[in-house]
């Protein structure tokens, strides 16, 4: 596994060089937030479909 310095050098290296701050960050939350989703599904803090949809309509 990547360390966390690794990674985030990884995504810098796979964009283009005229990506702006806003995008680099952009895709350095968008890594981390599927890393928090698989560990939470790892810890089976999930819920379903039905029960998202009623936390929906109370929006």
């Amino acid at each position: 596994m990547l360390s966390i310095k690794d990674s985030a050098k990884k995504i810098i290296d796979d964009l283009p060089d005229d990506v702006s701050y806003d995008e680099l960050i952009r895709e350095l939350l968008f890594k981390r937030m599927i890393e928090r989703g698989l560990q939470d599904s790892q810890k089976n803090k999930i819920i379903s479909d039905e029960e998202l949809g009623k936390e929906i309509e109370k929006w």
